[in-house]
């Protein structure tokens, strides 16, 4: 497995651009890109970007949008809203293939009102995102839908559910740990339902808190048996991306963040 760090550990102190020098320092060859703002779909902004990461010896094999700017209404079932929001996902598709990424994250729709119990309609959800995964393919890249305990796809059993309904062959997903916990599961219970469409890891630690909740924290300083999981990935036949994706506040400083993700590269890179 190759590992890679996420833009968005610098978030919010450091611009999107200046992001890879830091990682090229700390050794990081391997990157998934979190756009910030609208105005970093934009050409221009793009191709500065691809010569910051080509000039620090990076390659972007993600990218990730701030998806509740768009993304949900993607889903809509009123036609302008999402005639705004596809023309914002061809943007970031276009960033993408620009910046050589083979894989979007995707949020997708939120679940967002606590006081209504919700349920997912595949049928529903599969006749909107095919279209989004064949779009996602004219480009090179893979759609990966991701969990996150705040939207549709949130418990581990969504992937099988949601496949019947699937006619795109470009529909993979993406496993991110602390989004697991959150939601109330073991991170490995979310990596059966996707094998052979499992793209994409997120790694960071987590641990129970009976005021705060789940809070995350760096990898090997939180509860997440991580050589574990390190065994259950390759198990369920998965040999990709392990990203680095932690929140600033979670390290005091960069020399923290490079030891951590030094431990991680070791523990992921080197064979069984």
């Amino acid at each position: 497995m190759i590992t890679g760090m996420s833009t968005a550990c610098f978030f919010p102190h450091t611009n999107t651009e200046d992001t890879f020098e830091l990682m090229a320092k700390m050794n990081v060859r391997h990157a998934e890109v979190f756009f910030c703002c609208l105005s970093e779909y934009k050409k221009s902004f793009v191709a500065e970007l691809k010569k910051r990461a080509d000039d620090a010896g990076i390659s972007v094999c993600s990218i990730h949008a701030l998806s509740l700017q768009f993304e949900p209404q993607l889903f809509s079932p009123h036609s302008r809203a999402r005639q705004d929001s596809l023309d914002i996902y061809r943007q970031v598709l276009e960033a993408g293939a620009a910046l050589g990424a083979g894989i979007y994250v995707l949020h997708g729709p939120s679940n967002l009102k606590k006081a209504r119990r919700f349920s997912v309609n595949y049928q529903y959800a599969a006749e909107y995102v095919n279209p989004l995964a064949d779009m996602a393919k004219d480009y090179g890249v893979k759609l990966a839908w991701e969990n996150v305990h705040w939207c549709w796809y949130a418990e581990p059993d969504f992937p099988e559910k949601l496949m019947p309904h699937i006619t795109s062959d470009n529909l993979y997903f993406t496993l991110d740990v602390k989004q697991a916990a959150q939601a109330g599961h073991d991170p490995s219970d979310y990596i059966a339902p996707v094998k052979g469409r499992l793209v994409n890891v997120h790694l960071c630690d987590f641990e129970h808190s009976a005021t705060k909740g789940i809070i995350p924290r760096l990898p090997f300083e939180g509860e997440l048996d991580i050589v574990r999981f390190r065994r259950d990935l390759p198990q369920a036949g998965y040999n990709g991306g392990v990203i680095l994706e932690v929140y600033s506040h979670n390290y005091k400083d960069l020399p923290q963040l490079q030891r951590c993700y030094e431990r991680v590269a070791d523990c992921f890179s080197k064979p069984l």
